[in-house]
């Protein structure tokens, strides 16, 4: 049976964020991904630079798309609309994903895609998982486990925290990528604010690199009534805002999570051995619409918790939960602060007048102080 000190499950971008510095901290890492890369994933791929400092790498020109994005432009429930000026990444999740698995391995870090995490136990020294790999099992053994599986977690649903997951999976996330002439700028991301577009946040459109190498607009929505519906209507009042024509739909995706957004119990770091990280851990942020730069972070984090616990003696559990904490009580801020919890637009407009003046000076005096402080001590924004 192989040995490892760390095996971490799930090749988005916790996983092998993780797996990077776990193996430049000289551990024996092993990350397996289910799927064969590049795969598909269901994301905006939208991240402010300071992704760049938590990752500790500079994304190469060729995983991000053609169109540099540096403008947002936000429209309110009561009609006033808010343009401003920050620079952002624009990437397709299965490049990027691809690419940091590969720099993962780069660095010293074991890499298998194909591979199917089975099951696991645990006994005094560690984990004994079971893996599959072209119809064949193997078992291998490691110190530490590290869930990077997202939103759907089973390794989450059976060590515990069950109550965060619904029986049935929440409103899907939709997006249709078209081609189209019109008014609208590839430079800008275009956000909605309406519940009746989007129940959990905002509605969107932007533009993208599809694997032809093509650039598309992309127009998505979240909601828990009828998504398709809420995505006609909004893409219709799109193309009427900004004088679309020729439309033509090129490709659709969605994505439903079976996690409880509104969940008490949504944000775990793990307990023991096995360690959540990103979506698994539920720092998914519908307040702020992302979530990969603090899936990155906890990631990198739990590289630190792990290597201090191997090299010094210290429980990782702790020391992971103590590096987590600012990223924890920020993220179960903004969990209580979000769309969720308003019925109507008037309700909507009233929330966003009060948390907008405050959330942007906010975001304008962590974006200056991000710029001195280290990776593992970014804020997330906005």
């Amino acid at each position: 049976m192989r040995e490892f000190d760390v095996l971490i499950v799930g090749g988005g971008v916790a996983g092998p964020v993780a797996a990077k510095f776990c193996a430049t901290r000289g551990l024996r890492t092993l990350l397996v991904e289910k799927e064969k890369v590049p795969r598909e994933k269901v994301c905006s791929g939208i991240q402010f630079p300071y992704f760049e400092k938590i990752i500790g790498d500079r994304i190469p020109k060729d995983r991000l798309c053609n169109n540099v994005l540096s403008k947002v432009e936000i429209h309110y429930p009561d009609g006033r609309t808010m343009r401003m000026r920050f620079p952002m990444l624009n990437f397709m999740r299965n490049r990027l994903d691809e690419w940091l698995c590969l720099l993962a391995r780069e660095r010293g870090a074991e890499f298998r895609d194909s591979c199917t995490f089975k099951d696991f136990e645990e006994d005094a020294e560690g984990i004994v998982a079971r893996l599959e790999s072209g119809g064949r099992e193997e078992a291998v053994r490691a110190k530490y486990l590290v869930d990077a599986t997202g939103l759907r977690s089973g390794i989450r649903r059976r060590i515990g925290n069950a109550e965060a997951f619904r029986k049935e999976r929440s409103g899907p996330t939709l997006s249709y990528y078209f081609r189209a002439e019109g008014d609208l700028k590839p430079d800008t991301v275009y956000q909605f604010w309406n519940i009746e577009y989007n129940d959990a946040m905002f509605a969107w459109v932007y533009n993208k690199t599809l694997e032809d190498g093509l650039d598309y607009w992309v127009v998505g929505t979240k909601h828990d009534q009828d998504v398709r519906a809420r995505l006609s209507l909004f893409f219709d009042h799109v193309k009427a805002l900004y004088h679309l024509t020729n439309v033509e739909v090129v490709k659709k995706e969605s994505y439903g999570a079976s996690m409880s957004m509104a969940s008490e119990e949504r944000i775990w770091l793990g307990r023991g051995r096995v360690f959540m990280t990103g979506d698994a851990a539920g720092l998914v942020d519908l307040a702020r619409g992302m979530g990969m730069d603090a899936a990155a972070l906890s990631g990198r984090l739990a590289a630190r918790a792990i290597g201090a616990s191997i090299a010094e003696g210290k429980p990782a559990s702790d020391l992971y939960s103590l590096l987590m904490r600012r990223l924890v009580t920020r993220t179960r801020k903004n969990q209580g602060n979000t769309v969720l919890s308003v019925g109507t637009n008037a309700e909507l407009q009233a929330h966003l007048d009060k948390g907008m003046l405050r959330m942007g000076a906010d975001m304008f005096a962590q974006n200056l102080i991000n710029k001195v402080r280290s990776g593992e001590q970014q804020v997330m924004l906005p």
